[in-house]
C-alpha cells in the first residue's frame, strides 16, 4: 500500500475534484488520466476490490459533500449522504474485478470494462427515485466544446469515453510505447475537435436565422425559514403580501419594458396554487402601488377567488394571472397543488388575457420529504413534521405559446431520458424551476446548473433556470450561456431580483432526441461481450 500510495492520493484529489463547478482544469485533467493514475496501481494491489471501494467512497464524500446539510433536512441526511457515497464505492469496487490480473490492458478489455461502468451509472436512474449526480461524463462537460458530444449520445456518451479515454492512458502509462501515448492522445481530443466542428456549424446557421424571446427569471433568494411559517423560526417568516411585492418590484426595475415570459421559481409561494388566502383589497392596494390604476374585475372568477363574510379573498393563482395581464406575457411559476385525491409539486402555465391555465405535475419526487417510498420511515419524517406527500406526475406536458416550451422541477433536470420526452413533443424551449435552498451555501447549485446545461445540449434547445436561492440563468442550444443572475463579485446564492434575457430560439435536430439513452447502452451492451471474465482468467492462470 505504501508503494501505491502517492498515486491514491494523486488520483483522489484529480477526480474528486474533477468536476466543472470545481475546477475546469482538473476537470480536464480527470477526463483524461486521473482514473487512469489510481488504476495503474491496481495491478500491485491484493485486495483490489476493497481498494476501490475505498477510493471512490472517498471521492463520492467529497463531490456529494453539498448534501451533508443538516440544517433544513435533519441529522438523518449525513446517513443518506454516507450510504449513498458507499453505494457508488461499491459499484467501482466490482468494476476492479474485470481487470487482468497483470498488463497489457487490451483496446477490447477496455471497451468492456468502460461499457459495464455506463451501464451502472444509467442503472442508478431506476432505483428509488433515481439518483443522476455524479456521473463521471461531467468532467468531460468542464468546457462546451468538450461537451458537444452529448449531442450525439448523452451524458452516458459522456461517461463511456471519460471512461475509455482513461483505460488508453492506463496502457500508454504501462508500455511505454509512442503508439499507446498517441492512441490516447487522439482518443482524448476526438470530442473537443467534435466540439469545435459542431458548435461552428451551428453558429453559423444561428447567425442566418435570429429569432429571440425577452423573458424575465425571478430569483426570489428565500431560506425556507423566511418563505414558510415554521413554528420554531416564526421571526424569520416573510409575509406573503411582502413576497409578491418583491416580485413586482424585481419586474419593475427590468430594463425592458416588453417581454415575453416571465418565469418564477419552484414553490414560489407559499400556500397552493388555488388556496384563497390573500384578502383582495389588500391585493389591489399593492398591484396599483405598483402599476397604477388596473382594472381586476375580469379576474375576480370563482376559479380564483372565494368570498368569506363578506370579504373576498384571492389566492396566488390570481396574482400569477394578474401579472400575466399587465405584461402581456406568458407567466410560469412553481406552486404546490391538490384536487380531491392527491396532492402534486407542480408548474402552472398562465397566459395572458386568458383563464385557462396548465398544470404540469413534477414526475421525480425526492424520498421522504416529497413522498414516502417505505413505510419504515414514517416515523423519520414525521420528527421533522412531514404528515402527507405528493403524487408522481406522469407525463412531460408542452406548453403551447409564442414559443412551445416544456418545464421541469428542481432535480428532474438531471434525468436525460425525461427532459428528452418534452423534446420528443414538440417543446422549443426548456424551462426550469428550482429551489436549492434546502441545501444552502453548498456547490449544489452549480453542479445542479451543470446538469441543466447538458439537457440543453443533448436537445439542441435553449433553456431557462429561475431558482429561488440557485443559478437563475439562460443557455443557448448549444449549451453557452447567455446570462447569469449575479451580483459584481460574483455571487448569486442569496442575490434578489429579476435578470432579463433575450433567448436565442435556435434549435436544431440531434441524435440523442431521436435516440434517446438507447445509442450508447446498445453500444454498451456490445461491448460488454469483450469482458468475458471467465475465459480472460484462464488465459491470465
Amino acid at each position: 500500500m505504501k508503494k501505491v500510495l502517492p498515486l491514491f492520493i494523486i488520483s483522489l484529489f484529480i477526480v474528486a475534484l474533477g468536476q466543472p463547478q470545481t475546477s475546469p482544469i482538473i476537470s480536464l485533467l480527470a477526463s483524461a488520466c486521473g482514473f487512469a493514475l489510481f488504476w495503474v496501481s491496481l495491478f500491485q494491489m491484493k485486495k483490489r476490490f476493497l481498494y476501490s471501494l475505498l477510493w471512490f467512497f472517498l471521492v463520492q464524500l467529497i463531490q456529494l459533500s453539498w448534501l451533508a446539510s443538516p440544517t433544513y433536512q435533519g441529522v438523518y441526511i449525513i446517513f443518506v449522504y454516507i450510504g449513498l457515497s458507499l453505494g457508488l464505492g461499491l459499484e467501482f469496487g466490482i468494476l476492479s474485478l474485470f481487470f487482468p490480473k497483470k498488463p497489457p490492458l487490451t483496446i477490447r478489455r477496455s471497451l468492456g470494462i468502460a461499457a459495464l461502468w455506463t451501464l451502472m451509472e444509467w442503472s442508478r436512474l431506476h432505483v428509488v427515485c433515481g439518483f443522476a449526480w455524479n456521473p463521471v461524463g461531467l468532467s468531460q462537460a468542464a468546457f462546451p466544446i468538450g461537451s458537444q458530444m452529448a449531442a450525439l449520445g448523452g451524458i452516458f456518451a459522456l461517461s463511456f469515453w471519460v471512461m475509455f479515454v482513461n483505460l488508453l492512458a492506463v496502457s500508454a502509462f504501462l508500455e511505454r510505447q509512442k503508439k499507446a501515448y498517441y492512441t490516447w492522445g487522439a482518443f482524448f481530443l476526438l470530442p473537443y475537435l467534435f466540439g469545435l466542428l459542431h458548435i461552428t456549424y451551428h453558429q453559423v446557421k444561428k447567425s442566418n436565422h435570429p429569432q429571440s424571446l425577452h423573458v424575465a427569471l425571478i430569483q426570489t433568494a428565500l431560506l425556507p425559514d423566511q418563505k414558510v411559517y415554521f413554528y420554531n423560526s416564526q421571526d424569520q417568516f416573510v409575509s406573503p403580501y411582502e413576497q409578491w411585492t418583491n416580485v413586482l418590484t424585481f419586474l419593475e426595475n427590468l430594463p425592458s419594458a416588453h417581454l415575453d415570459l416571465i418565469v418564477l421559481p419552484e414553490a414560489a409561494l407559499p400556500y397552493s396554487a388555488y388556496a384563497p388566502v390573500y384578502e383582495y383589497k389588500y391585493v389591489k392596494v399593492i398591484l396599483e402601488r405598483a402599476w397604477g390604476d388596473v382594472d381586476l374585475t375580469p379576474l375576480l372568477v370563482d376559479s380564483l377567488t372565494e368570498i368569506r363574510e363578506g370579504k373576498t379573498f384571492v389566492s396566488n393563482a390570481f396574482w400569477g394571472q394578474a401579472i400575466a395581464d399587465h405584461y402581456g406575457a406568458e407567466l410560469v411559476m412553481g406552486l404546490d397543488d391538490f384536487d380531491e385525491e392527491h396532492s402534486y409539486n407542480a408548474a402552472f402555465h398562465f397566459m395572458p388575457q386568458s383563464l385557462h391555465i396548465k398544470r404540469y405535475e413534477k414526475r421525480v419526487l425526492l424520498p421522504g420529504a416529497e413522498y414516502l417510498p417505505f413505510s419504515f420511515l414514517q416515523p423519520i419524517v414525521a420528527h421533522y413534521g412531514i404528515q402527507s406527500f405528493f403524487t408522481h406526475g406522469k407525463e412531460a406536458k408542452v406548453m403551447e405559446g409564442k414559443c412551445p416550451l416544456s418545464i421541469s422541477i428542481c432535480y428532474e433536470e438531471c434525468f436525460s431520458h425525461l427532459i428528452r420526452e418534452g423534446r420528443q413533443k414538440g417543446a422549443k424551449l426548456f424551462v426550469n424551476v428550482t429551489n436549492d435552498a434546502w441545501y444552502p451555501f453548498s456547490r449544489l447549485p452549480q453542479q445542479h446548473f451543470d446538469h441543466g446545461r447538458l439537457r440543453a445540449i443533448e436537445n439542441g434547445v435553449p433553456l431557462v433556470r429561475a431558482c429561488n436561492t440557485g443559478i437563475t440563468a439562460g443557455v443557448d442550444s448549444l449549451g453557452l450561456t447567455l446570462e447569469k443572475f449575479e451580483n459584481a463579485n460574483g455571487k448569486f446564492e442569496l442575490e434578489k431580483g429579476a435578470l432579463y434575457i433575450p433567448v436565442d430560439l435556435y434549435t436544431f435536430s440531434t441524435l440523442y432526441t431521436i435516440w434517446g439513452d438507447g445509442l450508447i447502452l446498445s453500444l454498451s451492451l456490445v461491448c460488454i461481450v469483450f469482458l468475458k471474465p471467465f475465459e480472460y482468467r484462464r488465459r491470465e492462470n
